[in-house]
């Protein structure tokens, strides 16, 4: 059973023009990236190929014009796919594209107008020059980083191999026929290849569209991501803020022995004469050393956060009192030698210590060591301060003074 031509262009038409609207309406009404426009453009002109080949008979020179409308689609295709994946190193500079595009175009015409009769050249070099820039574009988009995790340039790449291949036969046919009468120009042509080809392209807008959202849902999820971020984090010191700190810290306690948790509570020493003697930046300064020195010293399974202003907070599992001592001595050895190395002004921690008891919430243990911090505070700059609870009343150890007298 034989294809008619002009019935069957009329259907690709039809089809084409359905597929350009859609592609246009998505364009205008919804959120694109760079390189949709060369996609929709690249889906315009192969309406006009066709619109080409059903209008053949009118004007002669319709036949080359649609021929080379057809020829564009790949490399039309993969300048959008260039500006849509800009960080992408390709194989070949841009301009390249273009050079091949025209290099094509020229093979095509020059043989159009030397063996205007052979048909079986034309299709012959028509199908080599479509062969050369389906396998072009495909290597290109290999080239992509993102192929092997996005199913839909996968599918692109499966579809423009095979757009190759399924040519072959075609240009077998030319071949053979090359420079002879062609009796059966259908047995070259093979109108029912070229029925393959459109509905591939088909395809293939529908994988442009799913990757622009794609690309929207990922960027949904990233715009999601900072948003928690900003949300659980304090921007200036990146630590968890009071909120997110007593969630991740009342999980860790759920995870610890009872008892066997240290929390800690640590604020800069007259850290307001430094916003007003130095300015806020020095204050901000100040606050990301202070944090960064935290960090540093802490190990990966302690938490530390900042409750607001200066007052920062670490849970520390498996550490008694004495040990959190120890940290808190290391921590302001460490303070200092990044403020010297700084050039930064002189800071000072105080710090207020307990051991989080048994079945105790996590506000309540926080609560007892911000009363252990104010006593520390009450008695000096650079004191250490631990507190246990006697019947809901705290009880204060002696102070221990941390750092030099100086500090």
């Amino acid at each position: 059973m034989s294809l008619h031509l002009p019935t069957l262009a009329l259907v690709i038409c039809v089809v084409l023009l359905t597929t350009t609207v859609i592609m246009t309406l998505v364009g205008l009404t919804q959120r694109t990236y760079r390189g949709y426009w060369w996609w929709t453009a690249a889906q315009g002109m192969i309406l006009l190929s066709a619109v080409g080949l059903l209008l053949r008979d009118a004007h002669p020179w319709l036949p080359a014009l649609s021929v080379l409308l057809w020829l564009q689609w790949p490399m039309t295709m993969l300048t959008g796919m260039r500006q849509f994946y800009a960080r992408t190193d390709f194989r070949t500079p841009h301009w390249m594209d273009a050079a091949l595009l025209a290099l094509g175009f020229w093979a095509l015409l020059t043989l159009d107008h030397s063996l205007p009769d052979d048909l079986g050249a034309r299709v012959a070099s028509f199908s080599l020059v479509s062969i050369g820039f389906f396998l072009y574009a495909g290597w290109q988009i290999h080239a992509i980083r993102d192929w092997r995790q996005s199913p839909y340039l996968k599918a692109l790449l499966l579809y423009l191999v095979s757009a190759a291949l399924i040519q072959v036969p075609r240009l077998l046919s030319g071949l053979s026929s090359w420079g002879a009468p062609v009796t059966a120009p259908d047995h070259v042509q093979q109108p029912a290849v070229l029925v393959a080809l459109v509905a591939g392209v088909i395809f293939s807008v529908y994988i442009c569209l799913l990757l622009t959202y794609e690309r929207t849902e990922h960027d949904l999820r990233e715009s999601h991501r900072q948003l928690r971020v900003m949300a659980d984090f304090d921007m200036l010191t990146q630590l968890p803020n009071r909120r997110h700190f007593t969630e991740m810290g009342t999980q860790a306690l759920r995870l610890s022995t009872p008892g066997s948790a240290a929390l800690m509570l640590f604020d800069i020493d007259h850290f307001k004469s430094i916003n007003e003697q130095h300015g806020h930046a020095a204050g901000d300064e100040a606050l990301k050393l202070v944090a960064g020195s935290a960090r540093r010293l802490l190990r990966t399974r302690d938490l530390m956060g900042r409750l607001g202003g200066d007052e920062f907070v670490a849970l520390l599992p498996d550490t008694t009192v004495k040990d959190a001592l120890h940290v808190a001595q290391r921590m302001v050895r460490h303070v200092e030698r990044s403020r010297q190395t700084l050039q930064q002004q002189t800071l000072s921690l105080s710090f207020g210590v307990v051991q989080v008891q048994p079945d105790e919430k996590l506000t309540d243990a926080i609560r007892r060591a911000l009363l252990a911090l104010d006593e520390a505070r009450s008695q000096g700059d650079s004191r250490f301060v631990s507190a246990e609870d006697e019947d809901g009343m705290p009880v204060f150890a002696p102070s221990q003074t941390l750092g030099h007298s100086n500090f």
